[in-house]
């Protein structure tokens, strides 16, 4: 079995798509997957390689961003469209010279290729229901191929049977060609040391109890509301942001970080961590909110619970499935409802206690290792059928 594997996300920001793309790997990697022989190449964007690629530098790729959106919608999607149609000229390439069983797509929809049957991860339908809290160019971009791109998906894997089930209801695809195979976190995601813990407090500045929120900060995050909630909340904690700044208006965002009486901010933003920092975060808060108009899975949840972080998140779909009965739930748009939640997770070291233990027992029944096995079922019943042409068939 010869794996070609969507590269593209994992030499970005190691955030969402490119973080789980990286997981899955290399616990694909790591498998012994007797009698049958595996082997993974990565395509990049530019050509074929056989070692998974590394990350960008966060620091490099938040100014590259930052550079690109100061220019007009219009001409971001036309950069989005031109480099969309290199891609594809250079995928559809490599596909001829080697002779692939499959080829796994976790963009945001398939590339126009034949060549090799295509898996297309689906990791959500946020930029159809939730338009509104993306940038104006990426929904352009999504509009004009996702539909369009479908029909090269051989089979397509929702990342939740939340996922699943409205893709069954929004796409006209054959149920057999839809499937759910959900994320895990990763296992650098575990209870830390006093000691770490209170060296990343130290590098933060938080003397003493925090909540945290995890993610980009994005409308869809429903920040705004987290900080209605703050202002209301009768315990005195600072939020730590962790995240990349993200897209969308903040103006919420310069009051949370303004200095109160005491001389500390009421927010405290750490920019992109790498992972070892962030599981100190979560092993050290009193608790993870996510407060999410609309999520996928909702991955830092079970990342929180792995490191023994209560969790608080919005009583949606994807969070109720992810987290089962070991997470707090509220109604993302009532922050008098999530204030008071959190007040009586801060006021009581026995709730705190219930919902740690919850969350590492919710935690057991996910794992890379299992994610790995049954996306090689899929890729295994995808290549036995191989629906498309030879590779010496055109496009």
């Amino acid at each position: 079995m010869h794996i070609l594997v969507n590269a593209v996300p994992m030499v970005g920001l190691q955030t969402g798509i490119g973080r789980t793309m990286r997981s899955l790997y290399r616990a694909v990697e790591a498998l012994s997957w007797a009698p049958l022989s595996v082997r993974l190449s990565y395509f990049d964007g530019l050509s074929v390689r056989r070692a998974m690629p590394e990350p960008a530098d966060p620091k490099r790729w938040a100014v590259w961003t930052e550079a690109v959106w100061k220019l007009p919608d219009l001409a971001v999607l036309g950069l989005r469209i031109a480099n969309q149609v290199q891609l594809e000229g250079r995928l559809r390439r490599a596909c001829r010279k080697t002779g692939f069983h499959v080829y796994h797509e976790a963009s945001f929809f398939p590339a126009a290729q034949r060549l090799v049957p295509t898996v297309f991860s689906l990791f959500d339908f946020s930029l159809d229901r939730f338009a509104h809290t993306h940038p104006r160019e990426r929904v352009w971009f999504h509009r004009l191929f996702f539909r369009r791109r479908l029909r090269y998906a051989a089979h397509i894997v929702a990342i939740s049977h939340t996922v699943l089930q409205e893709a069954k209801a929004r796409l006209q695809v054959a149920e057999d060609r839809l499937s759910a195979v959900p994320l895990a976190p990763d296992s650098v995601f575990a209870p830390r040391s006093l000691e770490e813990v209170a060296a990343v407090r130290r590098r933060f500045g938080l003397a003493g109890d925090y909540l945290l929120f995890v993610g980009s900060l994005e409308p869809r995050k429903n920040l705004r509301l987290l900080w209605k909630a703050f202002q209301r909340l009768k315990t005195s904690v600072p939020v730590v942001l962790a995240g990349w700044h993200g897209w969308g208006e903040k103006s919420w965002l310069d009051e949370a970080v303004k200095k109160g009486g005491s001389g500390r901010a009421q927010a405290v933003l750490t920019g992109f961590v790498d992972d070892a920092t962030l599981a100190a975060l979560y092993s050290g808060a009193a608790a993870l909110v996510y407060p999410s108009l609309y999520e996928g899975f909702g991955l830092p949840v079970l990342e929180a619970m792995a490191c023994g972080c209560p969790v608080v998140c919005s009583d949606i779909d994807a969070l109720r499935e992810t987290a089962g009965d070991a997470a707090l739930f509220t109604n993302p748009d009532d922050p008098d409802g999530l204030a008071s939640v959190l007040d009586g997770l801060l006021g009581s070291a026995q709730r705190r206690e219930e919902y740690r233990c919850r969350g590492l027992e919710r935690v057991r029944q996910f794992s890379w290792e299992k994610t790995a096995r049954a996306m090689m079922d899929v890729f295994q019943k995808v290549a036995e059928r191989n629906p498309w042409p030879s590779s010496s068939s055109k496009i």
